[in-house]
């Protein structure tokens, strides 16, 4: 399910970013977007939604005692042309019926696909999803995610993409955030975190 295809790569955070650190990393593939049983229950997210936690999981075991102390001000960004259509398919498929699942319209929601990290990790920062390919989208989510790093507006910002490769599958790549070491800004996330406990 890990194996990320070789073919058609996209970088996360380019090595020239010089004010961003990369503290983790993480992929995940599914050949299919297909129903996913909750871990949760009660809950029911997007297989998409799945498949960007599956992504994140590696990414967080790089630095989840950092992270996860920071968890109010850990921001989401999603880069995702294909966001939870599964579940709008499914939702429009099923309008026939005398009654639909209000769990499926908030599953809908474009948003949704980001959010759960929220949800299963507790991040409290900011969240966005670009729905646009990683190609159009990632410029403008990784100067997002400088901007809130540099300004102290997150203290972390996990940043996913996900990719549609043909009829061979769908990956999510994903990587961590952080203001790199001796960045001018880098002591205003820390200033920030502290000033809300």
């Amino acid at each position: 399910m890990n194996a990320f295809p070789a073919s058609e790569p996209y970088v996360i955070c380019p090595p020239d970013t010089v004010d961003v650190a990369v503290v983790g990393h993480g992929d995940a593939f599914r050949e299919e977007l297909t129903a996913v049983r909750s871990r949760v229950p009660s809950l029911y997210a997007d297989p998409l939604a799945w498949l960007v936690a599956d992504a994140v999981e590696p990414a967080l075991a790089e630095c989840a005692g950092d992270v996860l102390a920071a968890r109010e001000d850990v921001a989401v960004i999603l880069v995702s042309a294909h966001c939870t259509l599964h579940t709008m398919d499914a939702v429009a498929r099923s309008l026939p019926a005398p009654r639909v699942s209000p769990l499926r319209f908030a599953g809908a929601n474009p948003g949704s696909a980001g959010s759960l990290l929220c949800l299963l990790h507790g991040f409290r920062g900011s969240s966005l999803t670009f729905s646009m390919t990683p190609e159009d989208g990632l410029p403008a989510a990784r100067t997002v995610a400088r901007s809130w790093l540099r300004s102290g507006s997150a203290s972390y910002v996990v940043l996913c993409a996900h990719q549609r490769h043909g009829e061979k599958g769908h990956s999510v790549r994903c990587a961590v955030l952080a203001p790199a070491v001796g960045d001018a800004h880098a002591g205003d996330a820390d200033r920030v975190a502290a000033g809300r406990r």
